[in-house]
């Protein structure tokens, strides 16, 4: 698959036109200093001298390469020519962006086959423009549409557009940095490495005063009806669990649902359908440890916070938890207030701690990064298991959770929610190999939001409040991703799956 690599250097407004290869852009005079340095490098000096961005092909041109430019006026093309030395480069203007490609006979085909499907699969993987680290879980959303996922661990992301929607643009969003408006054409290539400046929230934006947490927080409270939506939706939603034990994997459930989602304000349960499921085993794992958590898609979505208040949210005068304000971020290019809470001193019970991230702007919950306080965890093992083998020990570990809402049309809605618990395992009649660890993460992903004409699945349609999802029957469908916006495996993932000897169950 080839790779592009996206380099965005400045932040000018899209006006989306029709690519020209014969662009006057390219003829523009621009005046640059002497420099030398890598290809990237000098790639960037020119953006900055020019107010164009760049588009290559890792493989076409190598941006740790040495190269230089000269001083003086010159045309923008012979600018990028200089700095890349590449003489068989070409052009193409796209809006502010500049496509540098190398022309192969296979492009235009593969172009075509693109513009001519039913579904568009863009892909790429977000980084921080100055490390290249990747940025997990980042938000891809279409704008002005209700489709989107997000990355996996590794920054991959990939995103199914609808034909009719190409011409789009895709936001890419990160906390604490600057987000990105891609128009969709640009993105339909290959896999790209998008590039992130952190941002830097500016003192002007942000009323300098004491802020008082529990303030932050009641106003959070207090606009749930005008930032989160009042009535019914429905949600497509992509749904991953595993279990990873002795550093091996274990199995893996994956499913799409359609959810028929109630408003905050209704007590009524949500109501789930199952579109496709399957789960893969690892016939190589022999050890009968027989273990069984409390995850599953209602687990996920008793985790919306807005909807099913925890105690950390109920501010009141028997109030378990201490807050406090300890600094502001960056999200979707607005400025938030991280607030951080701890169960107070004296309570010893197995509570939470963590950060609430709330827009400084309209007071709407954007994420929640929370754990069970690891102090008291273990008090917490009737709360994470379901049943266990006999002749075994269970120690709970860790469990970490992340909820997140995103912005469509207006209103806020459960947008991402991933949980990771970890726990030690010995058994009785081991006295040398005294334990081992065993790992277990769900996450959900929201790709799709439908407000009308929606009504409610019968009840012969809806899945029953099992604790354990991964035990729901289903039959295997091979085309199982069909046109589903998934969340991509992480490369640990990817490759134990293709490593071991596995099952895929059509039917239990």
């Amino acid at each position: 698959m080839k790779r592009f690599l996206l380099c965005i250097f400045c932040l000018v407004p899209f006006c989306l036109q029709s690519a020209n290869p014969d662009s006057p852009v390219l003829n523009k005079v621009i005046v640059l200093p002497k420099a030398k340095g890598t290809v990237y490098e000098m790639l960037n000096l020119i953006s900055e001298s020019s107010d164009m961005l760049f588009i290559y092909n890792d493989k076409t041109l190598d941006n740790n390469r040495k190269t230089k430019i000269k001083k003086g006026k010159t045309t923008l093309k012979q600018a990028i020519l200089d700095a890349t030395q590449e003489p068989n480069l070409k052009m193409k203007v796209i809006d502010n962006h500049v496509l540098l490609y190398i022309e192969e006979e296979e492009e235009d085909e593969k172009e075509s086959d693109i513009l001519h499907s039913t579904y568009l699969t863009i892909e790429g993987e977000v980084k921080d423009q100055d490390t290249f680290e990747p940025l997990p879980f980042a938000s891809v959303v279409l704008n002005e549409s209700t489709i989107g996922t997000v990355a996996n661990q590794n920054g991959h992301f990939a995103l199914k557009i609808p034909d009719s929607l190409k011409q789009n643009t895709v936001r890419i969003s990160y906390v604490g940095y600057e987000s990105k408006d891609i128009p969709v054409e640009l993105m339909t290539t290959g896999n790209m490495d998008i590039l992130l400046n952190i941002r830097i929230v500016s003192m002007q934006e942000v009323i300098v005063h004491i802020v008082n947490p529990l303030k932050v927080v009641n106003e959070m409270l207090e606009k749930r009806p005008e930032n989160h939506p009042v009535k019914q939706s429905v949600f497509t939603a992509f749904y991953r669990e595993g279990v990873d034990y002795k550093n091996g994997f274990v199995n893996l459930t994956e499913a799409v649902f359609n959810i028929y989602k109630q408003p905050f304000t209704s007590k009524r349960d949500d109501l789930v359908k199952l579109l496709k499921m399957r789960k893969i085993s690892n016939k190589n794992i022999s050890d009968s440890i027989l273990l069984k958590l409390k995850a599953g898609i209602n687990a996920s979505l008793n985790l919306d916070l807005m909807k099913n208040l925890p105690d950390f949210l109920e501010i009141n005068e028997g109030n378990l938890y201490n807050y406090a304000k300890i600094d502001m971020t960056s999200i979707d290019s607005k400025p938030a207030h991280i607030i951080a809470f701890e169960q107070k001193p004296e309570i010893k019970e197995a509570l939470y701690k963590g950060e609430l991230y709330i827009d400084a702007e309209n007071s709407a919950l954007l994420n929640v990064h929370f754990e069970i306080n690891p102090k008291y965890i273990r008090k917490a093992k009737n709360r994470l298991v379901v049943k266990q083998s006999k002749g075994i020990d269970i120690t709970p570990k860790e469990a970490v959770y992340t909820v997140s809402y995103k912005k469509w049309d207006g209103k806020y809605y459960l947008y991402y929610i991933r949980g990771d618990l970890s726990f030690t395992i010995s058994k009785k009649s081991w006295f040398f190999n005294r334990s081992s660890a065993i790992n277990s993460f769900f996450e959900m992903v929201i790709s799709k939001i439908e407000t009308g004409n929606i009504k409610p699945f019968p009840k012969d349609e809806s899945l029953p409040g099992s604790k354990i999802f991964s035990e729901t029957k289903y039959t295997y469908d091979s085309n199982f991703w069909g046109d589903f916006n998934i969340i991509l495996p992480e490369r640990k993932l990817s490759d134990e799956m293709e490593r071991i000897s596995s099952k895929i169950e059509e039917s239990f």
